[in-house]
């Protein structure tokens, strides 16, 4: 095909609103444009004389406007609009088109081009279910919510899975709802948690989601974590919820093996129960062995500290109490896992034999 030059302003975009824009995209098109100039031609079709309509290429188009660029390099498509929107489309295969810009093009061709469905799924190289499912998509989401798509505000998928099953049952609330959760700036899995939490909860909830979704999230993230010790870091707040657990869990057990662990007990199913209890009995020693371990190191520390730290008058010596050994600043956790020369112990036999202390993380 003959690539043509052509003045920007005989250029006529109508078809620009069947794409989403992407903003990183377009900066990165920006910047190669301004660099290396236009590489790839745009298709047009004629429309009168002087004329003529984008069908491919719109990115581009916008990024030259925006660098001030009268020329613009394009390929003429000897077609119709319909015809010249169906061969880009299949030029690159449908590949980069999400779900929803499917749906535009189909909605295209088929409402305004008068096309029947069946033949639009053809031209698209598709079925006409396939069709069908993808115009729904289009029909079935509230205008507001599109053009939040369309201008890249709302991610397609989001769109597509979340916010299309609440505009059927209510197009009013979905529309407010996605404003809202544009307005916050959502990443797709905020969304996700917002419209699952709608779509089950009462009409009490679903009000204060709607109201404020952004502060919903917050209250969900704050309930998740539960009641914390604010004198504890997350981490300790994890494993003092994680040991109470496990107490409550051991508990449970104490009460329940005895009818399930009985003489009489099936010897299938025994033979997966005590085997299970002897690794799980393996790794509570280890447990006890490091917990006992990190005591004892702290209790060596403090009193390492008061020797350091008294005199005759009974007054802090403050020389001393900064002269500790280099091994006393590593923490208990380090401390507990060295023996007495300073290299780090390992346990003996397979791993989870009882000895020496076994760091943490090989519990799990």
């Amino acid at each position: 095909m003959k690539v043509i030059e052509l003045n920007a302003a005989t250029l006529d975009v109508r078809y620009g609103g069947l794409r989403v824009r992407d903003r990183r995209r377009e900066a990165w098109l920006l910047s190669s444009l301004e660099e290396h100039g236009q590489q790839d031609a745009i298709s047009v079709i004629a429309e009168g004389v002087g004329r003529w309509v984008v069908v491919d290429g719109h990115k581009r188009i916008r990024a030259l406007k925006r660098l001030r660029r009268d020329v613009v390099k394009a390929v003429v498509l000897e077609a119709g609009p319909a015809e010249a929107l169906v061969a880009a489309y299949r030029a690159g295969s449908g590949q980069g088109y999400n779900a929803i810009e499917d749906g535009w093009l189909i909605y295209e061709l088929h409402r305004n081009g008068k096309w029947s469905l069946g033949a639009t799924a053809a031209a698209m190289g598709r079925t006409k279910s396939w069709a069908s499912r993808r115009l729904g998509l289009v029909e079935g989401l509230p205008d507001g919510v599109l053009e939040s798509v369309r201008c890249g505000e709302l991610g397609a998928w989001s769109a597509m899975k979340h916010l299309l099953p609440l505009a059927r049952a209510n197009a009013s609330a979905c529309a407010g709802l996605a404003a809202k959760i544009v307005s916050a700036q959502m990443s797709s899995r905020q969304v996700a948690l917002v419209c699952e939490h709608y779509a089950k909860s009462g009409a009490a909830v679903r009000a204060r989601i709607l109201e404020d979704p952004a502060r919903f999230l917050k209250a969900l993230e704050a309930a998740s974590k539960g009641s914390q010790d604010p004198a504890m870091s997350e981490a300790e707040n994890r494993a003092f919820k994680q040991l109470e657990l496990m107490g409550n869990i051991a508990l449970g057990l104490t009460r329940s093996l005895p009818q399930i662990l009985g003489y009489d007990v099936d010897a299938a199913c025994g033979g997966k129960l005590w085997p299970a209890w002897e690794r799980a009995a393996k790794r509570l020693a280890l447990l006890a062995e490091t917990a006992a371990a990190l005591k004892a190191a702290r209790d060596k520390n403090k009193e390492a500290g008061y020797a350091q730290s008294g005199n005759a008058h009974g007054c802090v010596d403050a020389a001393k109490a900064g002269s500790r050994k280099p091994e006393d600043r590593e923490g208990f956790g380090r401390r507990a896992q060295r023996g007495e020369g300073g290299d780090r112990e390992r346990p003996g036999g397979g791993g989870e034999q009882a000895g020496a202390a076994a760091p943490v993380g090989a519990l799990s």
